[in-house]
């Protein structure tokens, strides 16, 4: 080989080796992994497209190059378009925060290595900040992810918006994002059209904080998991102080709970009311109870909306007569009977339960058509929900390290099935003796289960911090929108049409992530054609 190109080559090894000592920042998807460790990708700009009312995220990555960055800061500008613009105030910023996953969850095929989940805000959005965070280090070669919530107000004018995020370290500039939005001509509903139980607030947090559950202060906590969950379209199991006081002789009393109540369901427009299945052991008093809250719902309108959870997950015979027991006493009460069972009998052995439920609460994989279409068309509804990785085939399991699209596809296989609602067990559970901002998970084999929420005081908060999983569960909350929004339309026929096309069932689904992102955009097309 001629020298000078021997020395050319060589030179430009060098160079090259040179580039990739620089820092790197660039745009990542919400629906895909970037652990610390991630080589740097190529997009260097954002486009998003969201209607109104709605919440659409992007992820800025920055990556350190030979020398430590430090006080890495990122400042968004206000989002300009031809009738207006979007406030800067409406762009959220998170830094992500990492977990050493060590050892993948059981049945995740994943790599280890430090995986982003907590989300610690640093400016932007509706978080109270007590002690805001300090600027973060980035240590050479490896990455620090930012997550963007970008949301859209009610009366923004459809268009096209621009604007940047800058990022600097040490207060000099590093790059700069340009940041493009569509806005879409139509609005999001404040109401919530999937119903949902997500669980651990109540005495659960109470304890988990040191707190008496009775406690004003305790409430005021409470109260800031519950905006958190409801700001992300999810139904908290507990809502606080809600429930009227109840004695045989005096009946019903809603002084110091029906104003919070009416809030809840008029106002902050909760779907799903769960009854405390009071007195249960007492039969006659638990009829007596029953009738007079039943009464109570159904005067104010909201009977429709409540169910009592019955004996969680029955599998023998003696829980499946537990269920049909429990399911007799309430019945008289015209209150919904809700059972996290499958419709198809576990074993002809136990007898059926069919008369004791109304809501019908499968894991995904125990998911069976036939009796599930049966029981729909008997009035029953049904609802699914997850816990750990049971199950058989691909199911779409929810730990933080199998892919993001897990948290998107559920939905969408629930509107294909007419699934009503879904039950996520807790949404706070810490292992004891355990660290949540270190090792978040349950029984050491699954990272992050149970947990959407961090107590937030590591990162200056009074209430808790969100999880990436949570901003993935509020995105497939809000393609629901979407898909209801297009049927309310008189197009339900397309919509169930690009839904069966690559949702077809929790073990036939797409794990394409851009597969659910054309299809948003299909039914975008629909509602916006009205």
């Amino acid at each position: 080989m001629p020298r000078i190109i021997l020395s050319l080559l060589v030179g430009l090894v060098g160079l090259g080796s040179a580039w990739s000592q620089e820092p790197a920042v660039w745009v990542a998807s919400p629906w895909q992994h970037v652990l610390r460790s991630s080589e740097p990708g190529g997009v260097k700009s954002a486009e998003v497209a969201a209607a109104r009312n709605e919440y659409e995220p992007l992820r800025i990555i920055v990556r350190a190059g030979a020398q430590k960055l430090a006080n890495v800061r990122l400042e968004a500008s206000a989002l300009a378009g031809r009738a207006g613009q979007i406030e800067a105030r409406n762009v959220a910023l998170f830094r992500e925060h990492y977990i050493d996953i060590f050892k993948p969850s059981r049945a995740s095929k994943a790599a280890t290595g430090w995986y982003p989940d907590a989300l610690i805000p640093i400016a932007g959005g509706r978080l109270a900040v007590q002690n805001p965070p300090a600027p973060v280090s980035v240590e050479p070669g490896m990455n620090q992810g930012f997550w963007v919530d970008l949301y859209i107000p009610r009366g923004t004018p459809p268009g096209e918006y621009s604007g940047t995020i800058v990022v600097t370290a040490d207060g000099a500039p590093v790059s700069t994002v340009p940041v493009k939005v569509r806005v879409l001509p139509f609005t999001l509903p404040d109401e919530i059209a999937m119903r949902s139980n997500f669980g651990g607030l109540g005495g659960g947090l109470a304890r988990q904080l040191g707190m008496d559950a009775g406690s004003k202060e305790f409430a005021a906590v409470e109260d800031q998991y519950i905006d958190m969950l409801l700001a992300h379209r999810a139904i908290p199991s507990s809502l606080g102080n809600i429930w009227p006081k109840w004695t045989p002789e005096g009946g019903i009393d809603d002084s110091s709970s029906g104003e919070r109540l009416r809030a809840m369901v008029q106002d902050r427009h909760v779907n799903a009311l769960c009854v405390p299945f009071a007195y249960r052991t007492e039969t006659e008093k638990c009829r007596a109870y029953l009738g007079a809250m039943a009464a109570y719902l159904r005067n104010k309108g909201w009977l429709d909306l409540a169910y009592i959870y019955l004996e969680d997950e029955p599998n023998d015979a003696e829980q499946y007569e537990t269920v049909r027991k429990q399911g007799a006493l309430i019945r008289d009460s015209g209150i919904k009977r809700m059972c996290t069972e499958q419709t198809v009998t576990s074993n002809p052995a136990w007898g059926a339960l069919y008369g004791a439920v109304d809501i019908w609460c499968p894991l995904w994989f125990l998911y069976d058509e036939t009796t599930a279409r049966q029981r729909q068309q008997l009035g029953e509804e049904i609802w699914t929900y997850t816990a750990l990785c049971q199950g058989r085939g691909d199911a779409p399991f929810w730990q933080i390290d199998f892919p993001p699209v897990h948290f998107r596809a559920p939905f969408w296989i629930s509107w294909h099935y007419g699934v009503k609602g879904f039950l996520y067990w807790s949404s706070i559970y810490q292992a004891p003796g355990k660290d949540p901002w270190v090792a978040p998970h349950f029984r050491d084999q699954f990272w992050g289960e149970g947990m959407l929420l961090y107590p937030g005081k590591n990162a200056g908060l009074s209430g808790p911090a969100p999880s990436i999983r949570l901003k993935l569960i509020r995105e497939a909350l809000e393609d629901f929108e979407y898909m209801t929004l297009a049927a309310r339309q008189g197009r339900k026929a397309q919509v169930d049409e690009i839904v069966g096309s690559f949702a077809r069932s929790f073990a036939d689904w797409s794990q394409n992530p851009e597969a659910y992102t054309a299809a948003r955009m299909k039914l975008a097309a629909l509602i916006a054609a009205e």
